[in-house]
């Protein structure tokens, strides 16, 4: 009795030994896979990879050991069927040199995988195994962090470790660098440095306004033969700096822009402000299927535009182009990513511009990346399953995750992205950054029959007093009604960035639009306004600062003006303007104040063709004088936008300088009938 049991322990631990090497074998090959997918996979068509065969399976003997035998398996790891103590090893040897059969190891198997840390290093995530740390020790440009318990070599080493941990195989299952990571690292020295780069001979004016770590960015861009991402962070001056890539190659042109459709006049605005070589009978704005844009020097377009325009955009064979919130193709199988591929891919020149580069969702990267260098990755496959932390499942394969993320910022980063936080140049920015931004004309009702009677009437000469003053609130008011829907379109674009901002508004009629597209895009917000309590307020600021799920603040210019911190937000938008400067600069300052650690940026939306047009160099001009006065640090010249002068405008400001000159009128009953 007691001989058949020992019999049957023994025969018990015979199975445990062949299961563990057959298991092991396994998560080798499996490994392999990560950083070796066949060509034939296609994720598109099928949305999961076809099997391996024993004829297409990759052989790796560059990553695993440098060699193979002489049966065609890889050094150091056993045929299938093997058993770990027929695994002969290289690394132990007796003192005559003949080798020394490897100990069985069983148990737990150490699985890790190489890391890319900066363009030099990479580090080992794995387990611990005392026979992979003698092996560390061996490799010259190792470093042990004692603190992060995590080895890093240099990239010059990577061979030779892959080779020197070969024998440890099943015990010890590593994963190498993917074989286009390396080839990425090895085109670095084929690069030009940006330091290298001369701006000489570009337009005197654009040069002059660069900020230097701008002209560092424009240098970067044009190091990488204008393929190029800018993902800084709002605010840093992505507009300016693409401007400048783009007139490095001037010769190439025309330039295409494709943005949203807010801002298509702001590009028309900068392109004005910023480059002195183009007229503005150069720039084709492209609002329609109707509209000409052949012989222009710069076309603009919507990318609801270029989808519908896509194959004449084609045909135009433009060289030079620039996508702006480029994220926007971030479905491959959106219109929009369909229309952008072919010209990103004929183009010489290709910039893309975003301040949501996605890295915490990597796979919506891929198709802004392949549009720059089709050649950096393989396929999506390898992209998602290094990057997207990809997993197959019962149904398909899952990429929404994210991996190796400091790797992956790396690549881009040597390659053709280049990011700064406002943080990392906050000395070279002022505490606070003004922009006019030009709604969009089409969204803008401004020729209704109530806008046009309401100017018609402050053309009267013959009004006086409360009549005077009653016309002209009446034209504000409406012009709140005109700009609902170009602001919630700008607002809708905001959203998307997932940060925090305010919004300022005055009419209710404002508010409550504002409030409504918050609502309709599922994004928590908080409101203050007249009527909000005091108790309210200070609760709902609260939750504003310490709540990073409440992304939006809509606030009332003349009832949230004072009082309030709101520090939490770096980027504060007027919806509407005031007559009273004050007023404004004081709203501006519940995100610029003490507490605040960042620069802030403040956007003024205005449209055309409505009351903005008079109360906007209003405000400058009083702030002018205050200034010169010293008595206002605030100065809203760089944000002048140019406006035609007429005798009815001159007419109309005179009315609005009028009712400044006394206050208190602002508080009285026809304003408040008017906040509707």
């Amino acid at each position: 009795m007691e001989e058949n049991r020992r019999k049957a322990l023994e025969k018990r631990a015979a199975n445990k030994n062949n299961a563990s090497a057959s298991a092991c074998s396994a998560v080798s090959r499996s490994s392999s896979v990560e950083s070796h997918l066949p060509e034939n996979v296609n994720f598109y068509s099928s949305g999961q990879p076809k099997p391996f065969s024993d004829s297409s399976r990759p052989d790796k003997p560059s990553i695993a050991s440098g060699s193979s035998n002489e049966s065609g398996s890889l050094a150091g790891v056993p045929k299938r069927g093997t058993v770990p103590s027929q695994v002969e090893s290289k690394s132990e040897t007796s003192p005559s040199g003949s080798a020394q059969a490897v100990k069985p190891v069983f148990g737990k198997t150490v699985n890790g995988t190489f890391r890319l840390i900066s363009t030099e290093r990479f580090t080992v995530d794995a387990g611990f195994s005392s026979q992979m740390v003698e092996v560390f020790k061996t490799v010259d440009s190792k470093v042990y962090d004692a603190t992060t318990r995590n080895w890093t070599f240099s990239v010059c080493d990577h061979d030779k470790l892959v080779s020197a941990l070969a024998p440890l195989r099943p015990a010890v299952c590593l994963s190498p660098l993917p074989m286009f990571v390396r080839k990425v690292l090895k085109s670095l020295a084929r690069q030009i440095p940006a330091a290298c780069v001369d701006l000489f001979g570009l337009d005197p004016r654009l040069l002059e306004a660069l900020m230097p770590f701008q002209h560092d960015g424009v240098c970067f861009g044009v190091s990488r033969g204008g393929r190029v991402m800018f993902a800084d962070d709002m605010g840093l001056g992505k507009t300016i700096q693409a401007l400048g890539v783009a007139l490095h190659y001037r010769s190439e042109w025309p330039l295409l822009v494709v943005t949203p459709s807010s801002v298509r006049y702001a590009w028309v605005s900068a392109i004005e402000r910023w480059v002195s070589s183009v007229d503005r009978s150069e720039i084709a704005v492209v609002g329609s299927s109707k509209d000409y844009f052949k012989g222009a020097a710069v076309v603009i377009m919507s990318y609801d535009v270029l989808t519908r325009r896509a194959k004449e955009v084609h045909d135009h064979g433009f060289k030079v182009i620039i996508l702006d919130e480029s994220h926007m193709i971030k479905n491959f199988k959106a219109a929009r990513y369909k229309a952008a591929a072919p010209l990103m891919k004929r183009a010489r020149r290709v910039i893309l511009l975003t301040g949501t580069p996605a890295l915490s969702r990597p796979s919506e990267l891929y198709t802004q990346i392949t549009g720059i260098d089709s050649t950096i990755f393989p396929s999506f496959q390898e992209f998602g399953v290094r990057y997207c932390n990809g997993k197959q499942l019962p149904w398909g394969w899952d990429f929404s995750g994210s991996s190796n993320m400091q790797e992956l910022q790396i690549l881009l980063e040597a390659k053709f992205m280049i990011r700064r936080l406002k943080s990392q140049v906050l000395d070279q920015l002022p505490a606070k950054q003004r922009m006019t931004v030009i709604l969009d004309p089409t969204s803008v009702e401004a020729s209704t029959m109530a806008m046009e009677e309401a100017a018609k009437r402050l053309g009267l000469r013959t009004l006086k007093g409360a009549d005077r003053q009653s016309a002209l609130l009446q034209f504000f008011s409406h012009t709140a009604h005109a700009k609902l829907k170009a602001v919630s379109e700008y607002i809708k674009e905001m959203l998307e960035s997932e940060k925090k901002f305010l919004v300022f508004a005055h009419h209710k009629v404002m508010m409550d639009k504002l409030c409504e597209v918050c609502e309709n895009a599922k994004v928590r917000y908080i409101r203050i306004e007249g009527k909000t309590s005091g108790e309210l307020r200070q609760n709902l600021t609260t939750k504003f600062q310490t709540d990073d799920d409440v992304k939006v603040a809509v606030l009332s210019i003349t009832a949230a003006n004072t009082g309030l911190t709101l520090t939490a937000a770096q980027l504060v938008i007027f919806a509407e303007l005031f007559w009273n400067p004050g007023a404004l600069t004081q709203a501006e300052d519940r995100a610029h104040r003490i507490g605040q650690q960042d620069c802030v940026v403040v956007q003024y939306l205005v449209a055309r063709g409505t009351a903005d047009d008079y109360i906007w160099p209003l405000i400058q001009e009083k702030l002018c004088v205050l200034s010169k006065a010293g008595l206002s640090k605030d100065n809203f010249s760089e944000t002048v936008s140019k406006y035609q002068k007429n005798s009815q405008k001159e007419s109309i400001l005179q009315y609005l300088r009028d009712i400044q000159d006394d206050e208190d009128t602002l508080d009285q009953s026809p304003v408040k009938k008017q906040r509707t």
